[in-house]
């Protein structure tokens, strides 16, 4: 078996909701991500700690502190931090929460990191879930997905997890018993670094009956995505598409925004008018914007390659001005000067004290401007025109 599943459940929002884009999946094998971005290698350690806090609730009634993980390197070389060990906390305890209640500690019902495979829905899909638990005594099952990005995201009707489900009912003992419109089922989500109007834990119940239809739908369009007749079509999902700065559809989409947006409109519309163009407007924002991203990064790969690429040079970028000596060299310069430099949980920066009198020389002897790396700009021939004159 693949590493990874080439119509992966993690992506089933895309490619397996109703009207979904099944033309991602050729689009993301033409144009594989080369490696997971830092974000992603984040996310997967925070997952680690998770699992082992988790264990830690089947052993026992404490689990490992902070201080056990944090400075140390995942299985991944990512450094965890204490913002991961928060969220992989709070993901572990409502784990741990449900356990306690239900009683059940492990066991054929219980699974972390497990890896499934969903041949009713392709014998491509497979994949790792985050955390399940079944009671068969009520048929009630919790099926756990931890996200730890930013982006908010729903527990209605998760694909993902509906995806996963597909797997887990097979695992499960005596499930076939029941009839599936008395198996409850449980699709929790747990986002702590997003803002939700749900909260950071949030859940849908549902039936085991109500997602075999949903299920059915994947297993169609994961046919249709891996056949002749895959349909790319453009929505949010365009915003992380790696295939984005070759995709026609987001070209068209975008451009055709960009077009409609540009006729002149009357100055005073009526409230229906007013609706309509508002929204075409953000739409067109929101499309040119993943095609503008798209295109950055394919700039850059091809000017960092030795290419040139007309309008556009790559350049030094450099931070804000920060100090290059230890906090209390700061406060010790500050008191020799007679100045107050110290915060209450910090000192001031440089700019700041600049402001309170210190001299520019001094300054520029404890501070520098960190080089932050190469950044895309605008060609205007300025350079140039310095460079030669």
């Amino acid at each position: 078996m693949n590493e990874h599943s080439i119509i992966p459940p993690s992506s089933a929002s895309i490619w397996g909701a109703p009207g979904g884009c099944t033309g991602w999946v050729s689009m993301s094998q033409q144009y594989p991500e080369t490696e997971d971005s830092e974000d992603a290698k984040e996310g997967t350690a925070s997952h680690e700690i998770g699992a082992y806090l988790i264990n830690d609730h089947c052993t026992g009634p404490t689990v490992r502190t902070a201080d056990k993980f944090v400075g140390r390197q995942a299985a991944n070389g990512i450094i965890f931090t204490e913002e991961m060990y928060d969220g992989a906390k709070l993901y572990a305890d409502d784990v741990g929460d449900v356990m306690r209640d239900r009683a059940i500690f492990g066991g054929p019902g219980y699974g972390v990191e497990k890896r499934l495979i969903m041949p009713d829905i392709n014998e491509h899909s497979f994949g790792t879930t985050d955390a399940f638990l079944y009671d068969n005594r009520d048929a009630h099952l919790f099926v756990w997905d931890y996200k730890f990005g930013h982006l908010p995201v729903e527990a209605f009707e998760n694909w993902q997890t509906i995806n996963y489900i597909n797997g887990i009912v097979k695992l499960l003992p005596n499930i076939k018993n029941w009839d599936p419109a008395a198996v409850t089922i449980h699709i929790r989500i747990v986002q702590p670094r997003a803002f939700h109007r749900g909260g950071i834990v949030r859940e849908w119940v549902t039936t085991l009956a109500d997602l075999i239809p949903r299920f059915q739908t994947l297993h169609d369009n994961a046919a249709i995505a891996l056949g002749p007749n895959a349909t790319i079509r453009t929505g949010k999902h365009c915003r992380d598409c790696q295939a984005r700065h070759a995709c026609p559809a987001l070209l068209d989409s975008g451009l055709g925004f960009l077009e409609t947006a540009m006729q002149p409109v009357p100055v005073e519309l009526d409230p229906q008018s007013l609706g309509v163009q508002l929204a075409i407007i953000q739409k067109a924002i929101e499309r040119l914007g993943y095609l503008e991203t798209g295109y950055k990064e394919q700039t850059k790969a091809v000017i960092k390659n030795g290419s040139i690429v007309p309008n556009y040079i790559m350049e030094n970028s450099v931070g804000r001005l920060a100090w290059t000596k230890p906090a209390s060299e700061v406060i010790a310069l500050g008191s020799a000067l007679g100045v107050e430099l110290k915060k209450p949980d910090d000192v001031v920066t440089p700019t700041q004290a600049k402001k309170l009198g210190i001299d520019d020389a001094v300054i520029n002897a404890y501070s520098e401007k960190p080089n932050t790396g190469l950044k895309l700009v605008a060609d205007t021939g300025n350079k140039a025109k310095l460079f030669f004159k």
